[in-house]
């Protein structure tokens, strides 16, 4: 009897597997002789199993694909970075850096200047959501799923990414898997794949973050800091909302992708990590010197957008969470870019993050979050900016306020603390010391010196640096971000006729 039930068993666990797995193929149920032949095999253990070979065996991402392969024109060597560039018949160039520190990783980027600034006003829905189409889609001649069946067993992968100023290609794998990941970035240029079915779930997705964004908070005060700043319907500002939703359009996504990723050789490329040179070599020369090119080259536009007002304070009635408000203040000002100026930058909102917290548990304010950042751009204005952001009782709002003000005139004036500036300057060093155990700190020096011209390696570049900033540094450079500078401060209160009401709501849901 329990023989019996032990076949019965297992032919009912064969054959819903097999009803699971038999959508649109030609899976057919086993009947109650072939499962008990099934059995004793399996028993016996005289039947080696054997791997299901797929649609997909003896196949590449490539295959299909006709490459015109290239070769390797010359070859340079840059001992202070440890790298070597190759310029390849296509005028496209590699920077690539053996490095081991990451066992068994390979990193990669493409980088060209573009992005939103050579985008049209009505396109930047679709570029802006071009990246999530591609993944979506998949690659070449695979579907997303079909991409993932191909890639099974396998380590790599690729995303595009357009942002205001550049257009990107990102991937990584394994060592073994690098000749897969270049395949890819092969496919991103000549073959990038629009699936329609992807571009239906896209625009379902985006429907859904409208919906789920009416419901968050800190989208709802995203969405208010920006119609606050530059007004309902700024072109170039827009929310995700229908109107948004309609102007992405599957055409002007395919449109997008070719204007933005139509030429190879006016990106840069570079290649990290735990592959040999004469490994990598005929594959650059395989997948990369293949793809065609032309002698077009771009730059950035400047389009940068002014605020409404220089000086903006506004309140902003909101159902909250929880009682309490929440803070918006930033400041930004004209200020030359230098990587002495950036590092101060980032001290003085490190800094002032450090006095915040420090004041809030000595005057026992309940707050929820404080943060702080500083930084500097070079591009597409050189301009310093401080963004601060509070959260606590609402009864202890406009202390806090008044706190922050006092902090910073303080700096102004030179009364910084001293022990502030040097734990965050220590910890500096020590974040570096850490940074430079990893692949990507490579991929960084690289980057730096190719793109932005300075070695990154060289302690004069970071570490003398460091050591060389003053209480009197943090006040020069504050007082000529804070004088003359544009500046808001955003106040959103709890709505209280919106809280009674949904207090009153959540009463009767109960």
């Amino acid at each position: 009897m329990q023989n019996i039930l032990s076949v019965i068993s297992f032919l009912l666990i064969v054959n819903v597997l097999l009803l699971m797995f038999s959508v649109n193929s030609n899976a057919q149920s086993l009947s109650l002789n072939d499962s008990l032949q099934v059995g004793q095999k399996i028993k016996k253990g005289n039947d080696t199993l054997v791997p299901y070979e797929g649609a997909f065996m003896g196949r590449t991402l490539t295959s299909g694909v006709t490459l015109n392969e290239g070769s390797i024109v010359s070859e340079g060597m840059l001992q202070f970075t440890g790298s070597t560039t190759f310029t390849l018949s296509n005028d496209i160039k590699v920077h690539y850096k053996y490095t081991d520190k990451n066992k068994n990783a390979i990193q990669f980027k493409a980088l060209s200047y573009g992005g939103f600034s050579l985008v049209k006003d009505d396109d930047l829905p679709a570029a802006q959501s071009l990246g999530n189409m591609i993944a979506l889609s998949g690659l070449g001649d695979y579907s997303a799923t079909n991409l993932s069946k191909m890639l099974e067993g396998k380590t790599a992968n690729t995303r595009i990414d357009l942002s205001d100023l550049t257009e990107s290609i990102k991937g990584d794998s394994t060592t073994k898997d690098v000749e897969i990941l270049l395949q890819m970035i092969h496919l991103h240029f000549v073959n990038p794949r629009f699936d329609s079915d992807a571009y239906e779930l896209l625009i379902a997705n985006l429907n859904k973050d409208i919906i789920r964004r009416s419901h968050t908070i800190n989208e709802q005060i995203r969405d208010s800091v920006t119609t606050t700043l530059y007004g309902n319907n700024h072109p170039k500002q827009r929310l995700l909302n229908n109107d948004f939703v309609k102007d992405v359009s599957l055409e002007r996504m395919k449109k997008l992708y070719k204007e933005r990723f139509n030429n190879a050789a006016d990106f840069e490329f570079f290649i990290v990590g735990d592959i040999q040179k004469n490994v990598l070599r005929p594959l650059l020369e395989k997948y990369i010197a293949s793809i065609p090119t032309n002698n077009t080259r771009e730059e950035w536009q400047d389009n940068s957008v002014p605020w409404l007002q220089n000086v903006i304070n506004k309140d902003i009635p909101l159902l909250l969470e929880a009682p309490k408000s929440v803070v918006r203040i930033a400041y930004n000002n004209t200020m030359r870019y230098s990587l002495k100026h950036a590092l101060i930058a980032r001290a003085l909102g490190d800094i002032l993050q450090l006095r915040f917290t420090k004041i809030m548990k000595e005057k026992t304010i309940d707050a929820y979050t404080a943060s702080v950042k500083a930084n500097i751009l070079k591009r597409p204005i050189e301009q310093a900016s401080l963004h601060i952001t509070l959260e606590c009782n609402p009864d202890k709002i406009e202390q806090l306020i008044t706190q922050v003000h006092e902090e910073i005139k303080k700096i102004e004036k030179g009364v910084a603390l001293q022990a502030d500036l040097d734990k965050i300057k220590a910890n500096y060093l020590k974040e570096r010391k850490e940074q430079k155990r990893h692949n990507s700190y490579d991929m960084r020096v690289l980057i730096n010196y190719f793109r932005e011209g300075y070695n990154m390696n060289n302690p004069k570049k970071f570490e003398d640096l460091v050591n060389t900033i003053t209480i009197k540094d943090l006040e020069v450079f504050t007082k000529a971000l804070i004088n003359d500078s544009r500046s808001y401060k955003i106040v959103f209160n709890q709505d209280r006729a919106s809280q009674s009401v949904y207090e009153v709501k959540g009463m009767k849901d109960r």
